[in-house]
């Protein structure tokens, strides 16, 4: 009899159990059917902005596209225009300067972010103002930006000429957007001070992080600041120094902006990247086939890079 009632006790419990065990389902799957409404515009505001998009590139880049009456024209290439770029006698000159303002403006911007990130940390004097200040570039739109450094580098009322002239450091006005020697140079400049901010933000940020403890601990060994830095801080914070980089690269790889308004590629191509010569072939010479072909192209770099950064943050770590 007892054990009549045992199983029956144990029969009713599982199917309590089983019974529980739905209800928790249900309300899961409920729970995510309501969460799949809510995110259902966003995912549609993606897929149209940004998937759609570059899907409807990548088949651009696969065609010749042209216009009759007024009505876009596709006809099938196939990978022409991706061969286009290893005949165009311009691409070697674009490439070599993609590279050069790439590298150059990624390091600077990594270099003195890093610089500013040590003078605020340590509380230097004056670093309390500094501090409420140094966003202010970046806040600035990139067209502002731009306009701004125009008007600085103007070889007649620019403020850059007139400082340098003062102290006579020169002794004519230079035409720094307009001359080959300087011009690449002007355009660096412009965008390190546009993206030194957000990268000196990361920075210190990952320079609080450090615990404090470490630094106690590496004094009693007798760890001077440069021991500190080299065996505590460099190691801590070397993950946040690779997302700089990697998020400096691909923004600097697509800069269009500055150059745009300061040089718009020139003079003689000096300044001209992938990203300005892809806009160029679009929209100025209308080969849209082309022009997406090469904005292929740097996304294929851009990868590359990242692929390369996240392999030496994995051997590290």
């Amino acid at each position: 009899m007892q054990t009549q009632l045992s199983k029956e006790s144990l029969k009713k419990k599982t199917e309590k159990t089983k019974s529980l065990s739905l209800r928790k389902r249900f309300d899961r799957l409920s729970e995510t059917k309501t969460a799949s409404i809510y995110l259902f515009p966003s995912l549609l505001l993606i897929l149209l902005t940004i998937v759609f998009p570059i899907i409807y590139s990548f088949v651009m880049s696969l065609n010749k596209v042209g216009y009759k009456a007024g009505v876009i024209d596709f006809e099938f290439v196939g990978l022409n225009n991706y061969l286009k770029i290893f005949s165009d006698l311009r691409i070697l000159n674009i490439m070599s300067n993609t590279v050069v303002f790439t590298i150059v403006s990624v390091l600077g911007t990594v270099i003195i972010a890093f610089a500013i990130a040590l003078f605020i940390h340590h509380g230097i004097w004056g670093a309390w103002l500094f501090k409420r200040l140094f966003l202010i570039p970046w806040a600035l739109s990139n067209v502002v930006n731009a306009l701004m450094w125009q008007w600085m580098y103007s070889s007649s009322n620019g403020i850059i000429n007139h400082i340098l002239l003062e102290l006579h450091i020169i002794d004519k006005p230079i035409m720094w957007l307009t001359e080959q020697s300087t011009a690449m140079g002007a355009i660096i400049l412009a965008d390190i001070w546009k993206s030194t901010p957000f990268a000196a933000l990361l920075i210190l940020a990952a320079l609080q992080s450090v615990p404090k403890e470490l630094y106690d601990a590496s004094k009693v060994d007798g760890a001077g600041p440069f021991e500190q830095f080299k065996s505590i801080v460099l190691p801590t914070i070397k993950p946040v120094l690779f997302v700089v980089m990697v998020t400096q690269t691909m923004w600097t790889l697509r800069v269009f902006d500055i150059i745009s308004v300061l040089t718009k590629g020139g003079p003689v191509d000096s300044t001209m990247v992938l990203n300005v010569y892809a806009y160029d072939q679009s929209f100025r010479y209308l080969d849209i086939g082309y022009g997406s072909a090469l904005a292929w192209l740097i996304t294929f770099i851009t990868m590359v890079i990242t692929v390369f950064y996240l392999r030496v943050l994995g051997k590290e770590n």
